[in-house]
């Protein structure tokens, strides 16, 4: 293809939100423009856009408990997506591409942090194992068009994304998410705030806008010949993350931690062995900052839309 305009899959959600005011020329497409599953969707809207560039977001997932219930489905859904962008991509010889990847992707272990190394080691975690396979496949797509067909394709696995235009749905959401949604909650109520889980799980995040900064920086560089980890700390435990959504929500009242629901793997953590290398400059919003940001945000809205809970949902909290 010769020049054409950034197109962004997935671009109604979470990180495609955050991509907009940084690329306002770039197309954004969401399932309501195009079923990314159908590859004959695909092909006409590669024609009619013409990319020679491409932000892969799009995907379909849900939080613990959804991603465990809806393995097979997320999967198949996961798969028809990747594989349709994917190849239609290739055949019009789109020069620069970047996948998303996801951290559910990574095995886990209890004595140290997975790297990138791990990536294609073992099984990930089983409650995420149709995503997590999808997320496999797709860096290993990206990885053979790179290498066969000389094009500047690459993939990032950020750990888990936070901030405005969250998926804030209790049940379905990310943690992050969910905590907003029922500590706004509690506090229109008077009740205690419930959180998921025994509050000792560890997990780790980044802002949203990071990653927005990040694939930007990436698409103004020569490409990264091979998949980074993205992830600013070594995590925290739920309970802490709790208490700083609290405090950024100005709640006050009691927290309940409700062991009966699921909380997923007690430990997930990753560390890059070559985020440094690659972006010897970058720095990270704290949590405790990203955290009032996205309240500011997600207290704004609360006039405007009651939540309603949703099915369709990316790692990047876009739809497909």
């Amino acid at each position: 293809m010769t020049d054409g305009p950034l197109l962004v899959t997935g671009g109604t959600g979470l990180l495609g939100h955050a991509l907009r005011p940084l690329c306002p020329n770039a197309v954004f497409v969401s399932s309501r423009d195009c079923d990314l599953r159908e590859r004959r969707d695909v092909v006409k809207l590669f024609h009619d856009v013409r990319p020679s560039r491409v932000i892969h977001l799009a995907a379909r997932v849900g939080g613990v408990k959804a991603n465990a219930e809806r393995n097979v489905e997320l999967l198949e859904s996961n798969s028809a997506i990747n594989t349709a962008v994917l190849s239609v991509a290739r055949e019009g010889c789109v020069r620069r591409l970047i996948a998303v990847l996801s951290s559910c992707a990574f095995p886990l272990y209890d004595e140290h942090p997975s790297t990138e190394s791990d990536l294609h080691v073992g099984l990930p975690y089983q409650a995420n194992l149709g995503y997590a396979f999808a997320k496999r496949l797709l860096d290993i797509h990206v990885r053979l068009v790179a290498q066969d067909k000389g094009l500047a394709w690459t993939s990032i696995a950020p750990v888990t994304m936070y901030g405005p235009h969250d998926h804030f749905d209790p049940e379905a959401g990310h943690v992050i998410g969910g905590l907003f949604q029922r500590c706004w909650h509690a506090k229109q109520t008077g009740q205690a705030l419930t959180v998921w889980g025994s509050g000792e799980a560890v997990r780790q995040f980044v802002f949203v806008n990071d990653i927005a900064r990040l694939l930007v920086g990436m698409l103004a560089h020569e490409p990264i010949s091979e998949t980074v980890i993205v992830a600013p700390d070594g995590g925290l435990t739920i309970r802490a993350l709790a208490e700083a959504v609290t405090r950024a929500m100005q709640y006050e009242g009691p927290i309940c931690y409700d062991t009966s629901q699921p909380e997923g793997v007690r430990v997930k953590r990753l560390h890059s062995e070559r985020f440094q290398k690659a972006f010897p400059t970058f720095t990270f919003t704290r949590i405790e900052d990203g955290l009032q940001e996205t309240a500011r945000w997600f207290l704004s809205t609360q006039h405007k839309t009651d939540m309603p809970s949703l099915v369709a949902q990316t790692s990047a909290g876009a739809s497909f």
